[in-house]
């Protein structure tokens, strides 16, 4: 009886431990898996140059240069003159002296300080990878000195101080979603637009730092993931949905009003180009569309917000070419066709929008003053109906012009260049805002703070549902 009393008790302490032991591992397991939980500020590896022939390399206090897989000390340059480091089809050259092809380097500054690459200074330490005879430059560094040199290239440091933590916090959270965006390529992130402007030491500035250190380590999440927390310059008053400027539907990018920005007045709020018919072939065939002229430039379709979804291009024998408006901002140009909120003239006539039908065939109207010009003065005019004023002026000024030769009747080399006998089109384009207009709109977030808004205020409103959440 002793015994087994003795048993029960035994198995009551033991179960007892694993109880304690259950809990522990429960507490333990839910601690680690959550992947916003970090133990220290992350590494980012940054693409600052990318396939250049050669780069020139110096620190105040001389480097270190060892071979990555080994970490045997290749050099040593105890000396702030510049190194010269170039690819060459054997290797890489390193002042004067060649290493063997497979050897990517590390470069690391004699007691701390910066390193200085094509004159521009960074914190932290340089990869150098030797690929297709070309080099890479990888700067490696925590996130948060990363932002040091990303904010100032992004926004002004003289605005309010809620802006630049609300741009902080977006360009912390953008980097810590896009870690793996070009990882085939053996770094996380690039320097330029395609990730976040970045610049290193020389585009610091004390207020873009200070706003990194007073939102340290704080971060955008939706159901408990860092958000994808885009931001362009200006909304031109409304910012867009994800799904009509990418295609994705992301829950957190939905369009919202944004009249802020009239309140700072941005440069770009409203802005105009031209592209001359020259101009805009050169640019196609530069894409391999090719065409003799064009004929018209139509706005196809547009978003509730008035963005512009594509257009659609009419060249010689009406052959067609439909682009989405991201697609063609990048064909002409991102800084002269500013953003996707946008109309159309043609020689100062507006162009007809209309949609694609299910043939994926545009049609297309004529206004009346186009369907004028295809006829002759004398075919107007034996027209049984009244006409317009601006239909007689039209009739007055042709009757001054030279004729045209029809299109059949002109020499092969003439017709390759015309226009159905019009001269070279000029395409007028007139537009609102700056950017793609997906989630922050930094024009905006600079109107609410100077309406006293927080940047948790700003954040929530320009990315929807989202929540802040310090994860180091």
């Amino acid at each position: 009886m002793n015994q087994n009393i003795n048993y029960i008790f035994y198995d009551l302490k033991e179960n007892k431990k694993l109880l304690i032991k259950g809990i522990i591992t429960l507490i333990i397991f839910f601690f680690l898996s959550s992947n916003l939980i970090l133990a220290k500020v992350p590494l980012l590896r940054v693409g600052i140059f990318l396939n250049y022939k050669e780069v020139v390399l110096k620190a105040e206090n001389g480097i270190n240069i060892y071979e990555i897989t080994s970490m045997k000390t290749i050099l040593s340059h105890h000396s702030s003159n510049p190194l010269k480091i170039t690819a060459t089809p054997h290797g890489i050259e390193i002042g004067g002296k060649l290493f063997n092809a497979a050897k990517n380097i590390k470069i690391v500054p004699e007691n701390g300080g910066f390193i200085q690459v094509n004159n521009y200074k960074y914190r932290g330490e340089i990869e150098i990878i030797y690929e297709h005879q070309l080099l890479n430059v990888i700067n490696i560094l925590e996130i948060e000195k990363y932002l040091y040199g990303v904010l100032k290239k992004e926004i002004s440091p003289k605005w309010p101080d809620e802006v630049l933590k609300a741009q902080a916090i977006a360009a912390r959270t953008f980097a810590l979603s896009n870690m793996n965006k070009f990882a085939d390529e053996g770094y996380n992130i690039c320097a330029t637009t395609n990730s976040q402007a970045y610049g290193g030491v020389n585009h610091e500035h004390p207020a873009t730092n200070r706003a990194v250190n007073d939102t340290c380590g704080i971060i955008l999440t939706f159901e408990g993931e860092p958000i994808n927390a885009v931001y362009h310059s200006d909304s031109g008053g409304y910012t867009e949905n994800s799904e009509d400027v990418w295609g994705g539907f992301v829950p957190y990018l939905r369009s919202v009003p944004s009249n802020y920005e009239e309140i700072v007045s941005p440069p770009n709020h409203q802005w105009d180009c031209s592209l001359t018919e020259e101009e805009l072939l050169k640019k196609l065939a530069n894409h391999g569309y090719h065409f003799n002229n064009i004929q018209d430039i139509v706005i196809n379709d547009k978003t509730e917000a008035g963005r512009v979804q594509s257009v659609v291009i009419v060249g010689d024998n009406n052959q067609k070419i439909k682009l989405k408006t991201n697609d063609f901002r990048l064909l002409v140009g991102p800084t002269i066709i500013k953003s996707s909120l946008f109309d159309i003239d043609i020689d100062g006539k507006k162009t007809v929008e209309k949609k694609v039908n299910h043939d994926e065939q545009t049609i297309f109207e004529e206004t009346t003053e186009q369907a004028l010009q295809k006829k002759s003065v004398s075919e107007v005019i034996s027209e049984d109906r009244d006409f317009s004023i601006p239909e007689l002026i039209e009739l007055l000024n042709r009757s001054k012009e030279k004729p045209v030769l029809e299109k059949e009747s002109l020499p092969e080399e003439e017709n390759n260049n015309s226009n159905n006998g019009t001269d070279n089109l000029v395409f007028y384009f007139r537009g609102h805002g700056n950017g793609h207009g997906v989630g922050l709109s930094q024009w905006g977030a600079y109107g609410m703070a100077s309406q006293g808004y927080s940047y948790e205020d700003i954040l929530k409103y320009y990315y929807q549902g989202v929540q802040l959440k310090k994860i180091y």
